[in-house]
């Protein structure tokens, strides 16, 4: 029996649907697989994307941590006189150039250097007690700090504070790193601060005493003579003390004030010269004092300061050096003048001639502060001028002053 030509194509129309369907079924699976692949390469760009950021940021934090070390390095370095670390056993290394740089020798030319050769460079009195300290603070896995002096690559030896910190900070110690900074300006200014009030204290005790006891006889004693002597003595202890606050004062003026302020204005050095030289005679009339000048001594000073440099330079002489004592002042046609007070003696020793200008070091004068050469310099320097000293045994001491004759002229 033959199929009806109705039933054939319904046949057709069912396999064409049945195809279509198969197709939008696999459209929907394509278009699905797609997304997925779409979804999927977003979450791994951004994955990537999110590593590079978090590489990027690793690589910022490592290079701050390093510039960070290297700025603190770089100011330990230079702060301290010597870099160093140790173990947790407490075994010691120094940083080889700060230490050679310091020292002037090298860790390796100690034999006994990986032990406790570093104590070599130590102050042979102070040795002791650092390595005590060190094994102390070892021992607690604690901070270790202290002073002492170490020696430099000239034989000398400086004052020094050695610090260390253990890391980790708490527990026990990993290691320590450490610094031996130079405090020796700092000890220097504390020992001669200490100096200067013990001469402070002892020296304005004198001419008090000298007042307070001439007071007393004054209560004591009406006659006109006695009073008469007793008041030139009240005088004179007066003046002495009045002398020594003002060296404290000019001394405080150059030192914290940028130097010792002066007015210029016309005066002639001759002049002043010879009143310098006519008033150390009264006060020392057993002394052989000689005023020498020559040539154009006129310019613009300070009389007044330039007096203090004469009177602290002859009352050095008188003190300290022979007669005859010959001060002098020579200017010619240039732009300077010459001031020189020689005296004959012992020449000064050839060690305190570097810091015979500083103060508590130089001359111990009438002043009886050891502050009169400073602020002779200080003066001179104010001026402008500069000051030398010469000392050789059979030529006596010669101090020698040059000044111009007016301020330096201004720059624009």
């Amino acid at each position: 029996m033959k199929d009806e030509p109705g039933t054939a194509q319904a046949g057709e129309q069912d396999g064409l649907a049945i195809v279509g369907d198969e197709l939008r079924a696999a459209t929907a699976a394509r278009d699905l697989l797609l997304a997925q692949v779409r979804e999927a390469n977003e979450k791994l760009i951004l994955a990537a994307l999110r590593a590079q950021d978090a590489a990027d940021a690793a690589d910022a934090a490592r290079i701050a941590v390093q510039e960070s070390e290297e700025r603190f390095r770089s100011l330990v370095t230079t702060s301290a006189a010597v870099v160093w670390r140790a173990d947790a056993d407490g075994r010691i290394r120094v940083e080889p150039e700060s230490w050679w740089r310091f020292t002037g020798t090298t860790p390796q030319e100690s034999a006994n250097y990986a032990a406790w050769g570093w104590l070599d460079n130590l102050h042979p009195s102070e040795r002791e007690r650092v390595r005590s300290a060190w094994e102390a603070s070892v021992a607690a896995s604690g901070a270790y700090a202290t002073d002492h002096r170490l020696r430099r690559g000239d034989g000398s030896y400086a004052w020094v504070t050695s610090r260390a910190v253990p890391i980790p900070g708490t527990g026990p110690a990993r290691e320590w790193m450490g610094t031996m900074t130079d405090v020796s300006d700092r000890v220097r200014i504390e020992e001669a601060r200490d100096q200067f009030i013990g001469i402070l204290g002892h020296d304005l005790r004198s001419p008090l005493s000298a007042i307070k006891m001439a007071a007393h006889l004054l209560a004591h004693d009406g006659s006109e003579q006695r009073t008469a002597e007793l008041a030139a003595r009240i005088s004179r202890s007066s003046r002495r003390m009045e002398a020594m606050i003002e060296s404290l004062l000019l001394f405080a003026r150059a030192r914290l004030g940028g130097g010792i302020p002066i007015q210029r204005r016309a005066c002639g050095l001759g002049r002043l010269c010879a009143d310098q030289v006519a008033e150390a005679r009264e006060a020392h009339p057993g002394r052989a004092i000689e005023c020498v000048t020559s040539g154009d001594l006129q310019g613009e000073w300070d009389p007044d300061r330039l007096e203090q440099v004469l009177s602290n330079l002859i009352s050095n002489a008188v003190v300290h050096g022979e007669d005859p004592i010959s001060v002098g002042v020579h200017g010619g046609d240039g732009d300077e003048v010459t001031l020189t007070v020689q005296s004959r003696g012992a020449p000064i020793r050839a060690s305190l001639l570097p810091t015979l200008f500083e103060p508590y070091h130089g001359d111990k004068d009438s002043k009886g502060l050891g502050l009169g050469l400073y602020i002779v310099c200080e003066i001179v320097r104010a001026h402008g001028g500069g000051i030398t000293v010469r000392s050789e045994a059979g030529e006596g001491t010669t101090f020698r002053i040059v000044l111009p004759r007016r301020a330096p002229a201004e720059t624009a």
